[in-house]
């Protein structure tokens, strides 16, 4: 039982385990470009996870699931509004279509309980259709950019507010 993983442990130390003809920068890892400002900020990844959460919750409460939504903020956050508002909107309406995407975080203030992001967040085009007279409304595509604060509540993170 030991001589397999010991020889496996040999070849992959000998490079065995490598694809014939492909460049070791090429092997499923790109090297990352400091420059390019896309990636996430180096922060603690909890702090980032109620950002992320928050926008999973909004492709939800597009369906009418508000629950995950409201579980990324304390409850004075104005960022639970849009739950509010959607909640109100599906007594008469529907959605159909639609999706919020991150598209940036930058970190605009770095503190050890509380942290601000620079956030953009594209979200596609929605169609609103009114449940009685069955009108279809548009709602065009949009960018969304706003700046998330992040408190440390506990031993986790959670929006504390969105200007």
């Amino acid at each position: 039982m030991l001589l397999p993983a010991l020889l496996s442990s040999c070849a992959r130390a000998q490079g065995a385990l490598a694809p014939t003809g492909v460049p070791p920068a090429s092997e499923g890892f790109a090297p990352i470009d400091q420059s390019d400002r896309s990636y996430l900020p180096d922060v603690e990844p909890a702090a980032l996870e109620p950002i992320i959460n928050y926008v999973d919750g909004l492709n939800l409460a597009l369906t009418g699931e508000f629950l995950y939504l409201r579980s990324t903020a304390i409850s004075s956050c104005d960022c639970l509004a849009i739950a509010d508002r959607l909640a109100k909107l599906f007594k008469s309406a529907t959605l159909v279509g639609g999706s919020y995407q991150l598209k940036r975080v930058d970190l605009a203030k770095d503190g050890v309980n509380q942290k601000s992001f620079a956030v953009v967040i594209d979200r596609s085009d929605i169609r609103k259709i009114d449940k009685s007279s069955r009108q279809s409304i548009l709602w065009s595509a949009s960018t969304i950019k706003n700046t998330f604060t992040v408190k440390r509540i506990g031993k986790g993170w959670l929006l504390s507010d969105i200007k």
